[in-house]
This record gives structure tokens, sequence and C-alpha cells, in this order.
């Protein structure tokens, strides 16, 4: 039997479809992960405020943050969450449909830890994820 890891995958999109598909993806691929969604990108910060009073650590923590929401982008919720002295060094990687190069270099100006571009394949999250060691180790497969 698998041990459930302490890592949270917090997921912030605004499509339900998306966080649908994108839970389904990661079960298949063997990741049993606490997983989290927030359909409203400006919340982000009280989500994870909401996630520390419930016993999560932050330090356990990764945002998957789509970039394409009407209210306030992923790029604005990753500056705010950058920004915040609690949350900044929380590790994200950005989930989007788009593939366009300007938008990948901004990600990863603002802070972003990987870029995969939706829908996506295991072996590009997994390489996404390979990137950030602190929270590699805390997946479990």
């Amino acid at each position: 039997m698998t041990k459930p890891s302490e890592l949270t995958l917090v997921m912030v999109d605004d499509n339900a479809d998306e966080i649908f598909l994108t839970r389904r993806q990661v079960r298949q691929d063997g990741i049993v992960n606490n997983f989290v969604s927030e359909r409203k990108p400006e919340r982000l910060i009280e989500a994870l405020g909401e996630l520390s009073k419930a016993g999560i650590d932050k330090n356990k923590v990764l945002i998957l943050l789509d970039i394409n929401m009407p209210r306030a982008n992923g790029f604005e919720a990753l500056g705010v969450l950058r920004a915040h002295p609690q949350y900044k060094d929380i590790p994200v990687i950005m989930l989007s449909a788009s593939d366009d190069e300007a938008d990948m270099f901004e990600a990863f100006d603002l802070g972003a830890n990987g870029y995969v571009v939706k829908p996506f394949k295991s072996d590009e999250f997994f390489a996404a994820l390979s990137n950030i060691p602190s929270v590699k180790h805390q997946l479990v497969q």
C-alpha cells in the first residue's frame, strides 16, 4: 500500500473541467498527494491561509497556476504570491494552454519554478517537478 505524502497540490484555475482533468491526470500517473483547487486567483493568499489554519505546512505545498483567468490572471496571482512574506517561497508551476515563449519568459521572470503547456503529458509534468528538489521527494507515485 502506498503511503500518502504530506505534499498538497493546490491548483488555481477558473475552469472546473481543467481542474477535473488535471486531478485525474495526476492520479492516473500515480500521484496520490492531497489535491486542492481554487477557482479564483484573487483568493490564492486567502486559500493558503485557510490551508495553514487546517494544519497544512506551507513548506509542503506546490501550486499549479493557470495563466488565463478573467478576474486576475496567473501572472498577477504569481506576483502577489512572490510579494507576500509568508508564502513567497512556495513553488509554482504554471499550467497554461499558451506555448508562447513570451508567456514562459514572463512566468520565470516573476518567479515561477516551472511551466507546462496544457494539456500536458506526464513526462513534461515530471520534468518540471524534477527542477524543484524540495517537492520532488514528496510526491507519492
